[in-house]
């Protein structure tokens, strides 16, 4: 496992709810920010999909969106209409159409929502950029699209073990995704921070070893850099400190723990990089707004 793979695997993606929309003639809709994940492959196109603050996007046939969490946005069939707010359906439906149901649809988008787990959303959706659009005149457009039309096959199909089945494409999808989307000039983060070598490697060994006693001097020779270029580098593009992000992964990978595990503090503060359960729950304490053991029977309240 990879760093990217570590945090999809935290993000722990579930619950799918996949549809077809067509629209037809002259259309437009908007929608009211979501929160929650949700992906569109374009079967047939075009159209225009406009979010919240951005300038609009002209998407074609074949060209795949994602976004880790979904903001408001409008989709049309030209810029000159206005869209129509609706509301997220409160019920699952297979198929939506949109504009003159006497034409024949001009735009097909197969589209779907799913849930990260909520201990870690947050924060790892934070590390990763508002909007993915690969087009389909990207090569990695031809890695996508086969698993989007998997998981609506597999949606459609009430057979043994959907759930799993589900849960193994999403990831497989996000991760594809996300190791394929094309590199903004003025981007940072996570996928920034994996492009570059040199980084790759140092959050490698964040992801992979969050046991070992890290130093920002470690992890500079682990990136082949000195210490001050790494640390100016590391929060050039990623946009935070290499040790607050230690700090952030280890406190991610804790929760994780805790909540799914079923692992003691102590047995936690080790696996993470603590040498007690003391100094372990004042960092968790001071990261998360509460400690480990409260952090743990708001969890148990909250089961139905």
């Amino acid at each position: 496992m990879d760093a990217l793979a570590a945090v999809v695997t935290l993000l722990k993606p579930q619950t799918i709810l996949s549809k077809v929309v067509r629209g037809a003639g002259r259309w437009g809709i908007r929608y009211p920010a979501f929160g929650q994940p949700s992906f569109a492959l374009v079967i047939a196109g075009p159209c225009w999909l406009t979010t919240e603050g951005a300038r609009p996007t002209r998407l074609e046939t074949g060209d795949f969106i994602l976004f880790p969490a979904t903001p408001g946005f409008a989709m049309a069939s030209d810029l000159q209409v206005k869209p129509k707010l609706l509301k997220l359906p409160s019920e699952h439906v297979d198929e939506i159409f949109h504009g003159d149901m006497n034409l024949a649809p001009s735009v097909t988008l197969l589209g779907g929502y799913f849930a990260f787990d909520p201990i870690n959303a947050s924060m790892l959706v934070d590390l990763l950029p508002p909007m993915l659009h690969i087009q389909a005149s990207d090569p990695a457009s031809g890695n996508v699209a086969p698993i989007v039309e998997l998981i609506k096959r597999e949606a459609s199909d009430k057979r043994p073990g959907q759930a799993l089945v589900l849960t193994r494409l999403i990831e497989i999808m996000l991760v594809e995704a996300l190791r394929s989307a094309p590199s903004e000039p003025k981007s940072g983060g996570l996928l920034a921070g994996l492009r570059d070598s040199q980084l790759a490697i140092a959050l490698r060994g964040i992801h992979m070893k969050a046991s070992h006693p890290w130093t920002l001097d470690s992890l500079a020779r682990q990136a082949g850099m000195s210490r001050s270029s790494f640390a100016d580098r590391f929060a050039r593009i990623i946009g935070t400190t290499p040790l607050n992000y230690l700090l952030q992964w280890r406190i991610a990978v804790a929760k994780n723990m805790l909540a799914h595990e079923q692992m003691s503090v102590a047995e936690t503060a080790l696996a993470v990089g603590y040498q007690s359960a003391s100094a372990f729950s004042t960092a968790f304490s001071r990261e998360t707004g509460s400690s480990p053991k409260e952090f743990l029977e708001a969890l148990r309240q909250a089961l139905p």
